[in-house]
């Protein structure tokens, strides 16, 4: 073999281990030394490797320089034609890649290229010239699963029978599937959707197949259904702020609410990422706000309220519920009586969810049990499948001492939500009332089986086992809420009590000074570390 040629094969070898490791660059250096060795001739097959590897670098147009050597050299060179066509795809230069398409139809016939020439045709919306091609067709072109779905989109044929075309002749073409699923979406025949959204998701990895399966068990009221189908979705795809909305929304819907605040903050991020300024911010903001207030964040709440802009249309509702969250005991006489005026003369808001649940709010202070109650069967009769609404209905008759309604319901709501975690708040706290304590344990041990995360659940786990002589088990518990959320001074006052009970004075002496630390007024707690400093015959531990 000529040395020349020996050299030039071994700079190729080079090349192709450099290009394997990702080191384009240096790839580059091997081909033109490569080219050097063979006395500096046009060998196109290396010139095309060397615009290939330009193009990996992203720098296209050095690599389309180099495609034209190669197509100086040879005109019908169908790799470095094909190459450009996608370089000029990519930066949307159709009318670039139009011309370098028509010249490989002039060399080839293969189905591809037709695809892509109709592509680019449908990027520059010249319709009749797609349809004059596809006229052109013989059958087996007419009916390319691809061709059909690209001429689907035109609106020049019926777009659902050329989609069942598509699928019909390749049987695993997901793009026409997911086409198929979102016209039946659109026709709110969610049914059909969901099961082309399935097709899809079974032959491709397709984040936006979960989305909108999510959104139909959503719409079915399939709430844990529809989180694990945002959650596959963002699996796949974490820049998705529309399903992280959705993700939050039912997360509220089972009253997931720290679950639902992660959502929505996720989402803001994303869309100011995405554009500082975007009109969706303003329905993200006031999300995260009625969250923050039915989480008693009254003051993160009221920031979030006053970064919607006055012209957007979620201001009056951010009115609403910033009135509402200003309100002292004395004021809310007077709400109640302008917020049922509202109510009453605008028929058309009294499906509002934030009326409705900022005249609840104020139902429920003012011990109007009667009233909220009707309010939330009217919201109820508007929104049947509403699990939020239920357990405010279910919580309400609770605060009434309607105990056996509320069993009734939660029975109910245990049947179509077994998942949601609140449902078995919601029996711990009816048979903690009718002190049926036992049932008050057994259901918060599945609440917290359900919700690891939730602190609260565990606190009410706690004093339940402390009423009831189980010391020991109520300050594992008080230990895990404490983890999750050391804040809740009531939490470290039954922590000593727990210790009291068992015994260990100081370490009850040591939670209750921290209860009293985080709540220097409340009198409880004072008379509390009385007792547990006269029990350890120690009364100057008792002064705060």
């Amino acid at each position: 073999m000529d040395k020349n040629k020996e050299n030039s094969l071994d700079f190729i070898k080079k090349s192709f281990e450099l290009k394997n490791s990702k080191l384009y660059k240096e790839a580059i250096e091997m081909l033109y030394k490569a080219l050097e060795a063979e006395g500096g001739s046009a060998n196109v097959e290396i010139i095309s490797q060397i615009a290939d590897l330009y193009a990996y670098l992203k720098n296209y147009d050095r690599a389309l320089e180099e495609y034209e050597k190669v197509l100086e050299a040879d005109k019908n060179h169908t790799h470095s034609l094909n190459e450009m066509l996608k370089i000029y795809f990519s930066l949307e230069k159709y009318e670039k890649a139009l011309e370098v398409s028509k010249r490989l139809l002039e060399t080839t016939s293969d189905a591809q290229y037709y695809i892509n020439h109709l592509e680019i045709l449908y990027k520059l919306n010249r319709l009749d010239k797609m349809r004059e091609l596809y006229e052109t067709f013989d059958d087996k072109l007419k009916n390319n699963a691809q061709i059909l779905y690209i001429m689907s989109k035109t609106e020049l044929y019926p777009k659902i029978e050329f989609l069942n075309k598509a699928v019909s002749t390749d049987n695993t073409y997901a793009p026409a599937y997911f086409e198929l699923g979102l016209e039946y979406f659109n026709k709110e025949k969610y049914q059909e959707a969901k099961e082309y959204f399935k097709h899809v998701t079974n032959l491709e990895v397709n984040p936006l197949a979960y989305f909108y399966t999510g959104l139909i068990e959503h719409i079915n009221g399939n709430f844990f259904e529809a989180i694990n189908n945002y959650l596959e979705c963002l699996k796949l795809d974490k820049t998705n702020d529309e399903c992280f909305f959705e993700l939050a929304k039912a997360y509220i819907d089972i009253n997931w609410l720290d679950e639902a605040q992660i959502a929505i903050k996720n989402s803001i991020g994303i869309l100011k990422l995405k554009d500082e300024y975007s009109l969706k911010l303003d329905e993200h903001y006031f999300l995260i706000a009625w969250i923050l207030s039915k989480q008693e964040n009254t003051k993160d709440a009221l920031l979030y309220l006053d970064l919607i802009d006055k012209d957007s249309k979620m201001y009056p509702n951010a009115q609403i519920l910033k009135n509402t969250l200003n309100l002292d005991t004395n004021n809310y006489i007077k709400a109640k009586e302008i917020l049922e005026n509202y109510y009453k003369n605008n028929p058309e808001e009294q499906k509002n969810p934030i009326l409705i649940d900022s005249l609840g709010k104020i139902y429920k202070q003012l011990k109007s049990y009667k009233n909220a109650r009707e309010l939330f069967e009217k919201a109820l009769e508007n929104y049947p499948d509403s699990v939020f609404y239920t357990l405010e209905l279910i919580n309400t008759l609770i605060d009434d001492k309607q105990y056996d309604k509320a069993l009734e319901l939660t029975k109910e709501l245990e049947k179509t939500t077994p998942k949601c975690p609140s449902t078995y708040n919601s029996f711990a706290r009816i048979y903690y009332r009718l002190k049926n304590y036992q049932g008050a344990i057994d259901n918060l041990k599945i609440l917290v089986e359900l919700d690891k995360n939730n602190a609260e659940g565990y606190y009410f786990l706690g004093l339940v086992q402390n009423d009831t002589c189980q010391a020991q088990e109520a300050v594992e518990n008080f230990k895990i809420a404490l983890t999750l959320n050391p804040m809740p001074a009531k939490y470290y006052a039954q922590m000593a009590r727990a210790y009291e009970t068992l015994g260990s004075l100081e370490d009850a002496m040591l939670y209750i000074k921290e209860a009293i630390e985080i709540a220097p007024d409340e009198i409880n707690y004072k008379k509390q570390a009385k007792n547990i400093a006269q029990k350890m015959n120690d009364k100057d531990k008792a002064d705060f």
